[in-house]
């Protein structure tokens, strides 16, 4: 897997490279090699707005592209929440997957697919 940074209002210096490698180490083991995956990291100057902190990351995969956004005080915090809110989305695409591929199945007890009786 390919990760693409870029910073907004923030210079990307090698600690965020490495944080974001950690984070996003996890999905790396769950994709193909040749997805790519961009990763925005943008900070707010403006002092009345809390969560100044944001983080965007694009996976762009075979038959779609997932998303997540998250706003924090840390960034740290923010790359995390984006790193669980991808695998959270590979997780429930792959379980759709999955039950698409059940769906006309065999039953056990009966020997036919649910409702084709």
């Amino acid at each position: 897997m390919r990760i693409d940074l870029t910073g907004t209002n923030i210079e990307i210096n090698g600690e965020l490279r490495a944080l974001v490698a950690k984070r996003f180490a996890k999905i790396k083991r769950r994709v193909p090699e040749d997805v790519h995956c961009e990763v925005i990291l943008a900070e707010e100057h403006n002092p009345k707005i809390a969560d100044g902190q944001k983080a965007e990351a694009n996976l762009h995969i075979k038959g779609g592209t997932i998303n997540a956004k998250a706003h924090e005080r840390d960034m740290a915090v923010a790359i995390g929440h984006i790193a669980d809110e991808v695998v959270r989305q590979l997780n429930r695409r792959s379980e759709r997957a999955r039950a698409r591929s059940r769906a006309g199945a065999d039953t056990i007890r009966h020997g036919h697919p649910e409702g084709a009786v």
